[in-house]
């Protein structure tokens, strides 16, 4: 009994240490649903890439939607512009005004490195409030930004929201 007892134990100290637990604790996740009820996500390519990619991101976004569905709103604005000369990226405010933060992401590749940023920021005071970033090895660019793109509700929802 106390060996079967010592196993779910273990497992959480390990899951606890390999940091496999939720990292957004309860009260912040409540918190940032409330106050960041409605989002908007945007896409722009970094220095010297592809702008084609940009609208190809944001659809396969926007087919997983859904995973966002807790949200009073969210959605995938394609005709926005973003300026990546900076970090975090500005993002024209006229456009995000009817949302309470925007995500924009923001991709560039090299030597077989796939880069896609997520940089999100406060719609009313333009302050990042999170950052995340997907870094991948792979010389197939379009096809691993599309798989990135796919996934990028799921990450919002669980890096951001701890859901």
């Amino acid at each position: 009994m106390k060996l079967i007892l010592s196993v779910p134990i273990v497992a959480m100290i390990a899951c606890a240490i390999a940091g496999c637990g939720p990292k957004v604790r309860p009260s912040l996740s409540m918190e940032r649903q409330q106050q960041y009820g409605r989002l908007a996500i945007v896409c722009a390519p970094g220095p010297q890439a592809n702008p084609d990619y940009a609208p190809m991101v944001l659809k396969e976004a926007q087919s997983m939607i859904s995973h966002l569905k807790f949200l009073e709103k969210a959605d995938c604005l394609f005709d926005v512009s973003v300026d990546t000369a900076s970090a975090p990226p500005v993002v024209d405010a006229n456009a995000v005004r009817q949302y309470d933060a925007v995500v924009a992401l923001v991709y560039s590749y090299d030597s077989g490195r796939v880069y896609l940023d997520f940089y999100m920021t406060d719609a009313k005071t333009g302050e990042q409030i999170w950052h995340h970033k997907f870094d991948t090895t792979d010389p197939a660019i379009k096809k691993r930004l599309l798989a990135d793109g796919l996934s990028v509700p799921a990450i919002i929802k669980k890096e951001f929201y701890g859901l």
